[in-house]
C-alpha cells in the first residue's frame, strides 16, 4: 500500500499517489470491459494537457461514470486543482446553481452533459471540456478564487434550505480515510471494488481512491446499472468484485435479483446513508455468504466515523452505529454544550483528520463547528446514546422530529419501526400540511408483496403511539425518490403528496 504522508499533501501529490500505486489495476466500465492503468495514465496525461493553460481555480466533472470520467477526475487533480463532481443525472436549474456558486474555471463533460449545458456556458463564458477533446479550447478570464490551493475535492449535499451546501475537503483528510480502509479491510492488488455510488457522493471516496490506494480493481457502475439490481450482479460476477459497498436500497435491489443465486467470491459488503430493514439484512446474508457484513457511519463533512461488523446470529436491529475509526474523538452533548452520561440520549460531536476544512458559508461554519477541550469537533445534527454494550446507537436527527397534534414525534423512529415489516424494502416518513392540518404521510416501496395500507396501520399500532401513526400510506414497487446525496427526499416526497 502507498505510505505517502498525509502532512501537507497536495492534489497533485494525492492523484500521482494514486496512478503509481495501482500499476497492474484495471478500470473495468459497466458492461466489464477493462481499461488498463497504462491506458488510464494516457488519458490523464493528455486531459492534464487540456486544463494546464487555464487559470487557477477549481474545475467542475459532469459525465457518466466511466473509465474516461474517472481519468478526467484524476487530470484534474495531476493538474493541482480541486476537482467538483456533479451528477449529471441531476436537473439542469440544480447543476447551474451549483456552478455559479463552485465558479470553476472549467469543466469536463461528456456529450450529453454538454448538451445540457452549453447555453448557460456560454452565456457565463464557462469553458466547456469535452472528455475526448484534443485541442485546447478558449480559456475563461482570471476570477476570484472560489476555493483555496488546499481543497482536493468539492462536494455539494443538499441544505434545509434547498440551497446545496459546498462542502470543501482537503488531500489528508482522504489519504487519512483511505489508510484507514485498506487496513481495515485488507485491501490489495487482488481485489476489485464494484464502484456504485456517483462520483458526486462521498461514497465514492471508499470505492474509488480507497481502491486505487491499494492498488486494487475498480468496477464502475453507470447509472442505469446502478438502479438495476440484476445489472449490478452481472458487473459483480463478471468483474470478479470481492468488495461491494451501496446504500441499503441499492443492496435490496441486488438481493431482490439475486433469487437464490449466491456470490461467494465477495469478501466483504459495507453499507451506508441509510437504515437498514432486517429483512433485506437477511437477505445479504445469504446472497453473500462469504462476506464480512459492516455498516458505516459518517457524513460528507467528516467522512466515515463509526463502524459495526454485523453478526449473522442474533442480529440487533436496528443496527448500532458501532465504534469508532481509530483516529476519531466524539462526544455526547447535551443543548448546552456538555457532556451527557452514557446511556443518556444527547448530538454527536466528532474531531477527526478527515474533517473538511469547511463549508463555502461562513454562516453555516458558525453553526457546524464547535470546540470542546481545545478541539475544533463539527456538530453532526444526529441524535445519539452510549448504550450498555460500549457502542454507539442512532436515535435520529435532530431536524426529524415534528410537532404532530401537540405531541413530539420521531420520524427517524416512526422509519425504524415500520422498516421491520416484512416486504419493506424503503420507506420514509412524512409531515404534510393541508389547511393547516399537519398530517403525517408514509412512503413506502415493496419487494412486490400485496402491502396494504391496513398492514402497515396495524404494523404501527404494535409499537407506536397513536400520533405517531401515519395516517395515509403511498404504496408501490418502484424506488423511493432520492436527493443528491443518493438518501430518501423526504421533502420531494412531500410535494408529490401534496400534488395528488
Amino acid at each position: 500500500m502507498n505510505q505517502l504522508s498525509p502532512l501537507c499533501l497536495s492534489p497533485a501529490a494525492f492523484a500521482d499517489s494514486l496512478l503509481r500505486a495501482s500499476p497492474d489495476a484495471r478500470i473495468l466500465d459497466a458492461a466489464a470491459r477493462p481499461v488498463t492503468m497504462a491506458d488510464l495514465r494516457g488519458e490523464v496525461a493528455r486531459l492534464r494537457a487540456l486544463l494546464s493553460h487555464l487559470p487557477e481555480g477549481p474545475v467542475a466533472l459532469c459525465a457518466a461514470k466511466t473509465p474516461l470520467a474517472l481519468a478526467g477526475l484524476l487530470a484534474i487533480l495531476s493538474d493541482g486543482r480541486a476537482y467538483a463532481p456533479l451528477d449529471p443525472a441531476h436537473p439542469e436549474e440544480r447543476l447551474t446553481g451549483i456552478l455559479a456558486l463552485l465558479r470553476p474555471v472549467a469543466v469536463l463533460v461528456d456529450g450529453p452533459a454538454a448538451a445540457r449545458l452549453a447555453v448557460w456556458a456560454g452565456a457565463e463564458g464557462l469553458p466547456l471540456i469535452a472528455l475526448d477533446a484534443h485541442a485546447r479550447p478558449p480559456a475563461r478570464g482570471a476570477l476570484p478564487a472560489a476555493v483555496g490551493p488546499e481543497v482536493t475535492a468539492v462536494l455539494h449535499t443538499s441544505g434545509s434550505t434547498g440551497t446545496p451546501k459546498q462542502v470543501r475537503i482537503a488531500a489528508p483528510a482522504l489519504v487519512a480515510f483511505n489508510r484507514w480502509v485498506g487496513q481495515e479491510f485488507a485491501l490489495t492488488p487482488g481485489d476489485c471494488l464494484l464502484s456504485h455510488a456517483p462520483l458526486a457522493f462521498d461514497l465514492s471516496f471508499l470505492d474509488v481512491f480507497s481502491g486505487l490506494t491499494a492498488g486494487a480493481s475498480l468496477a464502475l457502475a453507470d447509472a442505469e446499472t446502478a438502479r438495476s439490481g440484476e445489472r449490478l450482479l452481472r458487473l459483480i460476477d463478471s468483474a470478479g468484485v470481492t468488495v461491494v459497498q451501496a446504500a441499503p436500497s441499492a443492496l435490496a435491489l441486488m438481493v431482490r435479483a439475486a433469487e437464490g443465486r449466491r456470490f461467494p467470491a465477495v469478501r466483504a459488503v459495507l453499507f451506508a446513508g441509510e437504515p437498514m430493514p432486517a429483512a433485506t439484512l437477511q437477505a445479504i446474508f445469504a446472497t453473500f455468504p462469504a462476506a464480512r457484513i459492516t455498516n458505516i457511519y459518517g457524513c460528507t463533512e467528516t467522512n466515515d466515523t463509526f463502524f459495526y461488523d454485523v453478526p449473522r446470529a442474533n442480529t440487533p436491529d436496528p443496527l448500532p452505529l458501532g465504534q469508532p475509526l481509530p483516529y476519531v474523538r466524539h462526544v455526547v452533548m447535551d443543548e448546552a454544550g456538555q457532556p451527557v452520561a452514557p446511556g443518556e440520549e444527547g448530538e454527536l460531536w466528532v474531531a477527526c483528520p478527515t474533517l473538511m476544512e469547511g463549508y463555502s458559508d461562513p454562516a453555516l461554519n458558525a453553526r457546524a463547528f464547535a470546540d470542546w477541550q481545545g478541539v475544533r469537533h463539527y456538530r453532526s445534527n444526529d441524535r445519539v446514546r452510549l448504550g450498555a454494550d460500549g457502542l454507539l446507537h442512532f436515535l435520529g436527527r435532530a431536524d426529524s422530529v415534528q410537532k404532530i397534534s401537540g405531541h413530539r414525534v420521531d420520524l427517524a423512529e416512526v422509519e425504524a419501526h415500520l422498516a421491520r415489516l416484512p416486504g419493506v424494502v424503503e420507506l420514509a416518513v412524512f409531515v404534510t400540511e393541508r389547511e393547516g392540518d399537519r398530517r403525517l404521510e408514509c412512503a413506502v416501496a415493496t419487494d412486490g408483496r400485496a402491502l396494504s395500507s391496513l398492514d402497515l396501520r396495524r404494523h404501527a399500532m404494535t409499537g407506536l403511539p397513536a400520533p405517531a401513526i401515519p395516517r395515509r400510506y403511498s404504496i408501490g414497487p418502484d424506488p423511493l425518490p432520492k436527493n443528491s446525496n443518493g438518501k430518501i427526499c423526504r421533502r420531494m416526497l412531500a410535494r408529490l403528496a401534496l400534488a395528488l
